[in-house]
């Protein structure tokens, strides 16, 4: 790159990272004049990958067809406490600050100190007018730092699981809107069907009001690893075993970062049997998804909600079965982990839409806040995008939209010890660069498996580029992150 070209492109990343650091997170404010103002529902699950949501024929049926699959859409921060954080706010973590599940540095304290019980989804849909509840997880470690029975302000109707104490599916504290109570499955308290109990009344008791909508977070602990199906599920899928990909138990790991070398050692019987075992849990545990939203879609029917609701159903983050010999894990940068499901219903979406432009997690809040009305400037202050236009659009692959989107981790947390990294994800590569140095670029059209890092055969220049344009998103901020995302890449030339 020539000394002006050079001074032009860093002189850009500059004024990026300085537009972004001016940005402020969305504040609420009354809806945009003669907008619709649709029900809203955000079901959220716990370490689901896209993959195997696909194995689920009930889930395709209730909410699959009826709308638009998003196949590109990524975990920015594939860890569950961080990507609660992002759902919520819109914001990368390295934002709101909440970078692990616990810790001070993790899950309900960050957030806490940070100031977002005000600064989130239900606060700012309670002032656009939207009645709220959340039914499941808020965020993680919650109420650490706060009494046990401390409601969080925007909700209107909190069933919020306490996860400083026991929060399983067979056995959980719920804060009902201030009053605790401990549920047992043995005793008709399995968390996936109590809280979709408790979803169908939250929408039953909406019909008094219909001059008002409602948003709901519907936020799931299934098919969180270690699995725990519902009794009536333990022996569906007799003989199920996870996928066998080409990167199963990957033989050659020279490519990949050294912690990883060092510590992924070739899977062992055991290993294998584990694997398959935990596979068939998860889809054992999905069985009850299905119900529930078997239960919600027979409760907006009935009510007569259907037709003006949006459904929204996604996870937290992936999950790795074996692939580059990771037995069990979320954390990484490859696909299993970073990708995650994203379905959306409602108004205007067509039946059976699929589209593979790049989306995230980020994503999710500017588009509740766009199909709930609120004014362009809160939804620009987030630092996604809103997917209105991808739903809307006669043709979403000739949409203007991004070209890469951001994915980042903090390091630790994991037997498997991935150390810090940031990542510029595309439809077709992913380049990551780790705090030791080390960097994975994959074509992802050549190599959907990951098995070839090519970093290390890259044309300087080009290596040079996909750095730059990184750096531009590491810690950007609303507006910049948009212009940082919208830059080109540049063409995967070897030496």
């Amino acid at each position: 790159m020539r000394r002006s070209a050079r001074s032009l492109f860093l002189g850009l990343i500059v004024a990026l990272l300085a537009a972004g650091a001016r940005a402020q997170p969305p504040s609420p404010s009354k809806a945009a004049p003669g907008k619709e103002r649709p029900n809203l529902i955000v079901v959220l699950l716990d370490d689901a990958d896209a993959d195997i949501l696909e194995t689920m024929p009930r889930l395709r049926t209730l909410v699959g067809d009826r709308g638009a699959r998003f196949t590109a859409n990524v975990a920015n921060t594939p860890l569950c406490g961080p990507a609660r954080a992002v759902i919520l706010t819109g914001q990368y973590a390295h934002r709101t600050k909440v970078y692990y599940n616990n810790g001070p540095e993790g899950g309900y304290t960050p957030w806490l100190a940070g100031g977002y019980d005000a600064k989130n989804l239900g606060p700012w849909l309670q002032d656009l007018g939207y009645r709220t509840g959340i039914f499941g997880k808020y965020l993680n470690d919650f109420p650490s730092g706060r009494a046990e029975t401390f409601v969080p302000p925007g909700w209107d109707d909190f069933r919020g699981v306490l996860s400083d104490r026991e929060a399983h599916n067979n056995r959980f504290t719920l804060n009902e809107n201030g009053a605790l109570t401990v549920y047992d499955a043995a005793t008709g308290g399995y968390q996936t069907d109590l809280l979709s109990g408790k979803l169908d009344a939250f929408i039953r008791a909406s019909e008094a009001r219909d001059d008002q909508p409602f948003f709901a977070l519907f936020s799931l602990s299934a098919p969180h690893v270690p699995p725990e199906p519902a009794e009536r599920h333990k022996d569906a899928f007799p003989g199920d075993v996870a996928p066998r990909k080409p990167s199963y138990d990957e033989a050659d790991l020279k490519d990949k970062p050294k912690a990883l070398q060092e510590q992924a050692k070739p899977l062992t019987p055991a290993d294998h049997r584990e694997i398959d075992a935990t596979y068939r849990a998860m889809r054992q545990s999905l069985l009850a998804v299905e119900d529930a939203i078997e239960s919600l879609t027979k409760t907006l029917d009935e009510t007569g909600e259907r037709s003006k609701t949006y459904i929204l159903l996604t996870s937290d983050n992936g999950w790795m079965r074996g692939e580059h010999r990771i037995p069990s894990e979320k954390y990484a940068p490859y696909e299993e982990s970073i990708r995650v499901p994203l379905i959306v219903t409602g108004p205007g979406v067509p039946a059976g839409r699929v589209v593979s432009r790049l989306t995230g997690l980020v994503d999710l809040a500017p588009t509740l806040l766009d199909l709930a009305g609120a004014s362009a400037s809160v939804i620009q202050a987030s630092d996604g995008r809103s997917l209105v236009p991808l739903l809307r659009a006669v043709k979403p692959e000739t949409t203007p939209w991004r070209e890469s989107i951001l994915i980042e981790h903090f390091g630790g947390g994991s037997p498997f010890r991935v150390r810090s990294y940031v990542g510029a994800r595309t439809e077709k590569d992913v380049y990551i660069e780790y705090a030791t140095g080390e960097k994975e670029y994959y074509d992802l059209v050549a190599d959907p498996f990951q098995m070839e890092n090519r970093a290390s055969s890259l044309a300087p220049a080009v290596l040079a580029r996909l750095s730059a344009r990184l750096a531009a998103l590491r810690n950007c901020a609303a507006a910049a992150c948009r212009a940082a995302e919208s830059a080109p890449a540049p063409p995967a030339k070897r030496r």
